[in-house]
């Protein structure tokens, strides 16, 4: 029952897919291909699959190959843009994306299955649009965004109060670029790095979908998602899964999804502050879906695991052949009347008087 109402919810979805999914970093050892569309309720079990974490659903989504298992990414980076259905990267690899849960409610899940299973990963979330005051000193360190020169703007205005807090947004986005150099270390820890821009739809809403403005708003965006890609990838080489996926909540308000239980945002400093009661009255079904399991986790393998391996590989069958050619030699051992061996399996012994 629960594969027929999966299989119905996906479909409805793939036809109104209001969502995208842009891989732009991702190491040899994780392969995104195809364009099948997937659920973003399903990105919790994509992200935990791509850092060495068994999912807790059985192959939700064909988009992802794990080639290394011995290999796997150090660190995942999801940024996502709210209220759009696209941001028109030309970079990266696209997937349609089927919006049916808001984005805190997969930054949630991703970093509770993290927590459950190691408590010294490194979690950061950061809404840019809170603005410089409302992050204060972040979890990335003391953010010094630079000013922006009206004159580079050619469509955008600063004197818009829209243009002006996505301007900001973008300022800090590069801050933290800058930032990440300096404060962000690679270990042998799954890390995780969440950063949330809410200043692109009020700009479109502003200006129009297709307006010039809004099309040097992307490029803008898309600039600085950039700079903050490739600087986490210099500090983890390469070793990184970024991640871009726009989420628009307007459309779920008004949308029921048979995955996720129904969610309530309450607006306050943009932050989604409290969550429905039918997120912890779902039903039996859903429950085990969102509900830790503690059977069947995968095993976390360290960097050291494929030296050890060997180790012990090679060396038992080193030590296998040497036995057996030991025992050969033994067996085909001339047993002279002067030998050991002679004496201890003749039926007749000797015996000193």
């Amino acid at each position: 029952m629960l594969k027929v109402i999966f299989l119905a919810a996906f479909a409805v979805g793939t036809v109104l897919a209001d969502g995208e999914l842009i891989i732009l970093n991702n190491p040899g050892s994780v392969h995104f291909e195809g364009s099948q569309a997937t659920n973003q309720s399903f990105l919790k079990e994509v992200f935990t699959v791509v850092l060495g974490y068994t999912p807790k659903l059985t192959q939700p989504w064909d988009g992802v190959e794990i080639r290394d298992p011995f290999l796997l990414p150090e660190a995942l980076v999801s940024i996502v843009i709210e209220g759009v259905e696209s941001v028109k990267s030309p970079r990266g690899k696209h997937f349609p994306l089927n919006v049916d849960e808001v984005e805190e409610v997969t930054w949630q899940a991703v970093s509770r299955r993290l927590e459950e299973r190691d408590t010294n990963n490194t979690l950061v979330r950061i809404r840019v649009g809170d603005g410089l005051d409302a992050l204060g000193q972040s979890a990335l360190g003391e953010l010094k965004p630079n000013s922006v020169d009206p004159a580079s703007l050619k469509h955008l205005s600063l004197n818009n109060e829209e243009d002006q807090k996505f301007i900001e947004e973008l300022q800090l986005l590069r801050a933290i670029a800058q930032k990440i150099p300096s404060t962000v270390t690679a270990n042998s820890k799954p890390d995780v790095y969440w950063f949330v821009v809410s200043g692109l739809r009020p700009v479109m809403d502003l200006h129009g979908k297709d307006s010039e403005a809004t099309k040097e708003a992307l490029k803008l965006l898309n600039d600085a998602v950039n700079d903050l890609s490739n600087a986490f990838t210099d500090i983890y080489n390469g070793q990184v899964v970024v991640a871009l996926f726009t989420n628009d909540a307007n459309k779920l308000r008004n949308t029921r999804s048979v995955e996720s239980p129904r969610v309530r945002r309450e607006e306050k400093a943009g932050e989604l502050e409290t969550f429905d009661a039918a997120a912890q009255n779902s039903s039996d079904n859903l429950n085990t879906i969102e509900k830790p399991i503690t059977l069947r986790l995968s095993k976390r393998y360290s960097a050291n695991y494929p030296v050890i391996f060997n180790i012990f590989l090679w060396f038992g069958i080193v030590f296998f052949f040497s036995l057996l050619a030991i025992c050969i030699a033994i067996a085909g051992m001339d047993p002279g009347r002067d030998s050991i061996i002679y004496r201890m399996t003749s039926n007749r012994m000797k015996k000193d008087n």
